[in-house]
């Protein structure tokens, strides 16, 4: 018996363009960054159609520099939520940084120390909160909901007012309102430093979560701290290190914030550490740990910036901000709780 050449045909494979296409489809259908994208675009499209200063470069620009601070110090929140940990002082942190930095350089006239001990102010409330948190068994959310109170309080201390700029160093200002290039020499011209560093930090966080041994402990150890430890993994030391990158990532957004107020305000900073747990829970970053995406909680910080954003262009008053962020913190964890049930997790 012959057989029929076309019961011989097997499917063809998804190749060339067309398959393409259909991965590119599946991946913004199927993922919480793929849908955030979307999402991304569908309201870019609304706001374009009813402002005509959204898609102003003026706009873009302004928007861009204000996203880098929330972005940045969200990249170290999702590092540290996805080892199993919190960090609710990073707004105060913001503040106090602002306050010493600024005093620094009004004594000193040296950027780079001023810079220096900002990132080392970060650096060193990173490894308290690490200590309280790991040495003494006290829940993160705890440690770090004190921290915020003692921070704030500090910056009150520091200074009863703002810290104004006696020092008018020009490349502290164009610290957080510079741009690549001088304007008028093209593209470059255009983007804001903040930006440069988002990308740049972004790069960084992406290549050491995704591509070394550390990023896949941190995964381990928010997966599942008790077998991560019996394989012999330092549980301890790589929360520490996430406690600390935060710390310092935060002290960077709180530098540019510094810039860009040109003052140092000890009520900088209020409400951010919100903004940045938001967008790491919307962006996909498990409460529970072990679960995460860089992509998500940048796409996560766009889409929470174009919203305020929006909200502003069209005249809605301010305090809708404040609900839009709290139902979308709901929104995430609510998102975060089917996952973690349909994973088996709970």
């Amino acid at each position: 018996m012959q057989n029929n050449p076309s019961s011989q045909t097997l499917p063809a494979h998804d190749t060339g363009v067309l398959g393409t296409l259909k991965r590119v489809g599946r991946w913004l259908v199927m993922t919480q960054e793929g849908v955030l994208l979307l999402i991304i675009i569908a309201i870019c499209i609304f706001l374009s159609s009813r402002s005509p200063v959204f898609m102003t470069g003026r706009n873009i620009g302004v928007l861009l520099s204000v996203v880098s601070m929330t972005a940045i110090s969200a990249y170290g929140m999702t590092m540290l939520m996805i080892s199993g940990e919190v960090d609710l002082s990073v707004g105060s942190l913001q503040a106090v940084v602002g306050v010493v930095v600024m005093l620094i350089l009004n004594s000193t006239h040296n950027l780079a120390l001023g810079i220096v001990v900002g990132l080392a102010i970060g650096a060193v409330v990173g490894l308290v909160n690490a200590a309280a948190t790991l040495g003494l068994g006290i829940n993160s959310l705890i440690v770090t909901l004190a921290m915020l109170n003692i921070l704030r309080g500090l910056g009150y201390l520091i200074t009863q007012a703002a810290v104004q700029n006696f020092h008018k160093l020009p490349s502290f200002a164009r610290l957080g309102n510079g741009f690549l290039a001088k304007q008028g020499q093209g593209v470059l011209g255009f983007i804001p430093l903040p930006v440069v560093y988002m990308i740049v930090i972004f790069i960084v966080i992406w290549l050491v979560m995704a591509r070394t041994t550390f990023g896949r402990y941190v995964y381990a150890v928010g997966g599942n701290p008790r077998a991560a430890a019996l394989s012999g993994i330092r549980t301890k030391l790589i929360k520490t290190v996430a406690f600390v990158v935060m710390g310092v990532l935060g002290a960077v957004s709180g530098i540019i914030l510094l810039s860009r107020m040109n003052s140092g305000q000890n009520n900088a900073g209020f409400g951010f550490e919100l903004q940045v747990v938001a967008a790491a829970l919307l962006g996909g970053t498990g409460l529970g740990g072990g679960a995460g995406s860089l992509v998500g909680t940048l796409l996560a910080v766009l889409l929470l910036a174009i919203l305020n954003n929006g909200i502003i262009l069209l005249g809605i008053h301010s305090n809708w901000q404040m609900i839009m962020n709290g139902a979308l913190i709901l929104l995430a964890i609510f998102l975060d709780a089917r996952r973690r049930h349909a994973a088996g997790l709970e």
